[in-house]
């Protein structure tokens, strides 16, 4: 993350907000003068030539930069992409993925002259040597995994709920590959896995019970949490517990919050012990001061801070939140 002011005297337009920024296809420093400043963008791609011209170019709040070559033919893939050995693109080709890029057959052919992958690769071994002359650079790790004619590489991404039964993969046979990205979330001991490999990139919860089973096959690429509840309350995002939502519950349950966790004014220790057996949570955890001893007692996991709502509302800790 790169963040400058504007310097006076530059006009031209802001871009913000913008997932992917292509400026692949510019060929001249005057064509990047007509933007001011760029601005909360995930990615920005950038031709080589033009990288003076681009550092000159006011940022704040962009992720991650990549450089291709000048006049390069670009494919740009937003969202996981599964794809054989032999379909990643031409030899004068630069291939750019945002999420995850996972290949279902080994690689030995022609592959494009870069492969920039901003998110996890998973790939055949035996494709190491042509597969890593390609990558250039990115974020996230490069997986290889044990390959078999006919198995099966399986995608789930997003927020997802798993059940034991898809883990089992009754339909499937022993050497397929499994593939989470996103939030995912296993409801249900997991007593048998049908898969060879289970590939989890981003954020990934499963009961304790099921550890044993899962832990031998699984590789986290993120965030693991393990609960101590087969069936726990999730909330996909930030999650608001008060008085009411306790006394509501009809029995003890654990939290699992794919986000931060705000436990709000009225809610009492009692209520806490009570109805929450544990807390796993993948942001913050914020709470009345009173009542951050009961949260450390029931924190599992907890992935940010936690911490009192006076300290977020002021950001006296500097995070800035």
């Amino acid at each position: 993350m790169s963040e400058t002011e504007i310097p006076a005297g530059r006009a031209g337009r802001v871009v913000s907000g913008d997932s992917v920024l292509d400026l692949s296809h510019l060929t001249e420093p005057d064509q990047l003068a007509a933007i001011s400043r760029i601005e909360r963008v995930a990615v920005v791609i950038v031709p080589e030539p033009l990288a003076a011209a681009y550092a000159a170019i006011p940022t704040a709040r962009v992720a991650s930069t990549v450089y291709v070559p000048g006049g390069a033919n670009v494919s740009v893939q937003t969202g996981s992409l599964i794809v054989g050995g032999d379909g990643l693109g031409g030899a004068d080709d630069v291939l750019v993925v945002i999420g995850m890029l996972a290949i279902t057959s080994p690689v030995t052919g022609t592959v494009p002259k870069r492969i920039h992958v901003i998110g996890s690769v998973l790939a055949p071994r035996g494709s190491e040597q042509v597969l890593g002359q390609a990558l250039a650079g990115g974020t996230g790790a490069v997986t290889y995994y044990p390959y078999a004619e006919g198995q099966e590489v399986k995608m789930l991404s997003g927020q997802v709920r798993l059940s034991p039964s898809v883990l089992a993969n009754s339909a499937g046979q022993t050497d397929d590959i499994l593939v989470l990205a996103g939030q995912i979330v296993v409801t249900g001991e997991v007593t048998s896995v049908g898969y060879r490999t289970v590939v989890a990139a981003g954020q990934f919860a499963a009961p304790a019970a099921s550890r044993d089973v899962l832990e031998p096959v699984i590789q986290i690429q993120g965030q693991g949490a393990w609960f101590q509840s087969a069936n726990p309350r999730v909330f996909n995002g930030d999650a608001h517990v008060g008085p009411d939502f306790l006394r509501l519950l009809d029995q003890p349950t654990a939290l699992v919050v794919l986000g931060d966790l705000i436990i709000e004014e009225g809610v009492t220790e009692t209520g806490l012990r009570e109805k929450i057996t544990a807390i796993t949570a993948f942001g913050d955890v914020i709470a009345p001061a009173g009542l951050v001893g009961m949260v450390q007692v029931l924190a599992a996991e907890v992935f940010g801070e936690i911490k009192t709502g006076d300290r977020a509302a002021g950001g006296s800790d500097g995070s800035g939140s």
